[in-house]
């Protein structure tokens, strides 16, 4: 008999598992399995991993039942909480054996596993009776008690830990990051590197020096508590007896450095051969006030996007600004743009944290201060517990997105947008900012897609299918070249096709407008869907003329671009006139699939719709209209189309 000192006593098993036993050991079982009677019930031997162990079951006519593991007559001293017993054996066998094998003693069904059955029977003790008659029998390979075995969740002991709350929120467990599951996967950012963009961060801090990663890091300039406090957020060690943990906490964080425009345009391209990701818990003040991103910056980001990690693409995470409601994020070129992840944050309530802003480009959010408690994370020389704001969001997100990408070194920087997109949790759900898209997706000018979630996000990771290349359906310039009747909700509307058909993920509005101030102006972008995007709003901001301003919303997203887009401008403030020069809508995105293939604006309805806007298409060359996907477009594509819409949908 397998005494009690199986290295399984030590238990350090985290999931269900199925105990297996060899029928090597099938002599062990002649002797009744049911030995003697206890207090708490009665001492059985049973297969386990190994061998042979002696079980007190506390209720061996139940269907299922605790069970403790003995040695010498005595409870084992230190032995793992009791496991528990089903009244279910599992076998490596012929069903048809079996089932002439074990005749009525239970029921045999097929297993989860090819070659394996599972028997059914009315009690746990009748369940280990009947394994010791199966393990004497010839030609049984395995035998196996269906067993749930101690889980020891992978949980830092990191003395601050217990008050993390962003990523274990004890008090209100749904608000968090959740991000226990996704550790106890194995997924803790191993093999990814985060750079820190902003002033240096102490790398030699104790807690952070450990996953510094030197050769892909600028030389210091000012060293900064903040950078400090992202750098833990992220990636602080763990398990060594010191402060907290980052979400991601075996990544490496490198040191970036943000100036002039040059400098910072500098930081965002630096070794994109070593980056994966790159966190950026600044912006423009919180001013209500439009700002413009220089032509280096932007072109910095669209080459990180398509040259980083081997043309697979540097995410770029943003915070989205602390301004409340006195600010809207839209008004952030580098938050708002396509190229990077908007990241708002909600509180310890799981609420909308008081200087969260609104905006119709808000991607996610993560949780920070705002309701009741701060964030625990390093700073200069120790620790603080009054860490907050958008500025602590962005790196939990930036860690977050270090699992995903361990979970799947494949995700290109827009699968990275789609897996969040596609498993962030609808937080607040009763809040009014909350609708659904033309694409059936939550959408929410607070929460973006919702709350960012660890554990949805790898799983969903581990087996995505990267979407197709970015396309890009553009309106070309339209000429305006109308006055907008000032301090009036009359406006001017102007009406927009795109030029091929894609599924939505961004929409840019670029619009040139010459005024005085442009707190005067209200935007408002209407997709063919009826999905509605305020891209800005009456309030104070003196700023004249609008050159080349780039708008844009992520609200349309998985929409189809096939239709008619409406753009919307009122002057609604008493100044100057405006006069509105032009404007130009391009949507980004894959080029346009359906289930349904002859549904082009993607209602789930056939109408004369779809035809012209396959026309469209056919007469445009789209790739969208290559219908029987041969490489070309003839009539061949257009007969297809039409079989196809005579069908109709499934």
């Amino acid at each position: 008999m397998r005494r009690s000192s199986t290295p399984f006593l030590l238990g350090q098993a985290c999931a269900v598992g199925l105990l297996a036993f060899s029928t090597g050991l099938a002599d062990a079982g002649e002797a009744d399995p049911m030995k003697s009677e206890n207090r708490a019930g009665r001492n059985v031997l049973a297969p386990i991993p190994g061998g042979m162990v002696e079980l007190e079951v506390e209720r061996p006519a139940g269907k299922s039942s605790r069970a403790g593991i003995r040695a010498s007559g005595a409870r084992v001293a230190g032995a793992p909480e009791p496991l528990i017993l089903s009244s279910s054996v599992v076998v490596d066998a012929d069903l048809t054996v079996l089932r002439r094998l074990v005749g009525r003693r239970g029921v045999v069904r097929p297993g989860a596993a090819r070659g394996f059955a599972v028997i059914e029977t009315d009690s746990v003790e009748e369940a280990i009776s009947l394994a010791h008659q199966l393990m004497r029998e010839p030609g049984i390979g395995s035998v196996e008690l269906d067993v749930e075995q101690p889980r020891a969740l992978r949980v830092p002991t990191d003395p601050a830990f217990p008050g993390q709350w962003t990523l274990r929120n004890l008090g209100n467990p749904a608000a968090d990051v959740n991000a226990v599951p996704a550790w106890d996967l194995g997924y803790t950012g191993l093999g990814v590197v985060v750079g820190v963009v902003e002033f240096a961060w102490q790398v030699d801090h104790p807690d952070l020096a450990a996953n510094f990663i030197a050769e892909a890091s600028m030389p210091p300039l000012g060293l900064n508590s903040h950078a400090t406090c992202v750098a833990g957020v992220i990636a602080a060690e763990n398990d060594n007896g010191l402060g907290g943990v980052g979400v991601a906490f075996d990544a490496g964080i490198t040191r970036l450095i943000y100036g002039t425009s040059s400098q910072t345009a500098s930081a965002l391209l630096h070794r994109t051969d070593l980056h994966d990701i790159k966190n950026n818990s600044w912006g423009p003040s919180d001013n209500n006030r439009v700002s413009y991103m220089a032509a280096v910056e932007r072109a910095a980001l669209e080459q990180g996007v398509a040259e980083g990690r081997g043309g697979l693409g540097e995410i770029y995470v943003w915070a989205a600004g602390n301004g409340g409601t006195n600010d809207r994020m839209d008004y952030d070129p580098y938050a708002s743009s396509r190229l990077t992840i908007a990241v708002g944050a909600v509180g310890d309530q799981d609420l909308r944290a008081t200087y969260n802003e609104s905006g119709s480009s808000m991607f996610v959010v993560a949780h920070s201060s705002g309701n009741v408690q701060s964030v625990f994370s390093t700073s200069l020389n120790g620790y603080t517990t009054t860490f907050g704001g958008t500025s602590a969001a962005a790196p939990l997100v930036s860690g977050t997105v270090a699992l995903m990408l361990q979970a799947n070194p494949d995700l290109t920087w827009r699968d990275v947008q789609h897996v969040l997109a596609s498993t962030a949790r609808q937080v607040d759900p009763d809040n009014e900012s909350w609708s659904i898209n033309a694409a059936g997706m939550h959408i929410s000018e607070d929460f973006g897609f919702g709350a960012v979630d660890a554990h949805a996000g790898v799983l969903a990771a581990e087996s995505w299918v990267n979407v197709g290349p970015e396309v890009h359906a553009d309106s070309g310039v339209i000429q305006i070249e109308q006055t907008v009747p000032d301090n009036s909700q009359v406006g001017v509307g102007a009406f927009v096709t795109l030029d091929r058909l894609v599924r939505v993920e961004t929409v840019e509005v670029i619009v040139n407008v010459d005024c005085d101030a442009a707190g005067d102006i209200r935007l408002e972008l209407v997709s063919p869907g009826g999905t509605v995007s305020t891209l800005s709003m009456p309030r104070f901001d003196p700023t004249d003329n609008l050159l080349d301003y780039v708008f844009t919303t992520t609200r349309c997203w998985g929409e189809s671009s096939g239709g008619t887009w409406t753009v919307r401008m009122s002057d609604e403030r008493a100044t100057q006139s405006t006069y509105w020069n032009d404007v130009r809508v391009i949507a980004h995105g894959p080029t346009w699939t359906s289930q349904c293939s002859a549904d082009l604006n993607g209602d789930n309805l056939l109408t004369h719709v779809d035809v012209q806007l396959f026309l469209d298409a056919y007469h445009a060359a789209d790739p969208a209209a290559d219908v029987i996907a041969d490489g070309t477009i003839n009539f061949f594509d257009l007969q297809e189309y039409l079989n196809r819409f005579s069908d109709g949908c499934p």
